[in-house]
């Protein structure tokens, strides 16, 4: 949305239509709405505890095309990293990587995932598992649009750390 007042509307409408419908469980959406305005306020703290609660209202498993379970786990994962919480941030990472199914629907957010490990890695000093995760991320996205931001990146990064 353009402005964050507006997407504060939204949310509130959004909560509305949930609590008049049928399925409860879809309140997910709205604590994930919240939490990303949150996020985009730089308030960490608040959208992480929106996330949560939005995760927290995740079936275990959906069928093969419903795994949104990445979709909402990213924005969890990089407010942790945004707090300075690698330890955290690494943990939700590797759960997105850890998922089958979602990569169909969220391949972008699973590939994202391990650019993010290998500077999680990177900031822990840990060269070899930082090169291990760069390595997989530009070989998932060697054939991806030119001019992505975080290729580029990782590109430097992994110069950087092989000539260390």
């Amino acid at each position: 949305m353009s402005s964050i007042e507006q997407a504060q509307k939204a949310a509130t409408e959004l909560k509305k239509l949930i609590e008049e419908g049928m399925n409860r469980k879809d309140i997910r959406y709205y604590y994930h709405l919240v939490g990303r305005i949150e996020f985009q306020k730089e308030n960490f703290t608040d959208a992480v505890e929106n996330f949560q609660r939005a995760i927290s209202q995740l079936s275990f498993q959906y069928h093969l095309t419903g795994d949104r379970h990445a979709l909402f786990i990213e924005p969890l994962a990089l407010a942790f990293y945004k707090q300075g919480e690698l330890e955290k941030a690494q943990e939700e990472y590797e759960k997105i990587i850890s998922l089958t199914s979602g990569r169909l629907g969220f391949g972008d957010i699973y590939v994202r995932s391990h650019f993010m490990l290998g500077n999680i890695y990177e900031r822990k000093s840990w060269k070899g598992k930082a090169i291990e995760h760069y390595e997989k991320f530009l070989d998932l996205w060697k054939d991806a649009d030119p001019g992505i931001v975080e290729v580029e990146d990782a590109k430097k990064r992994l110069t950087n750390l092989k000539d260390r």
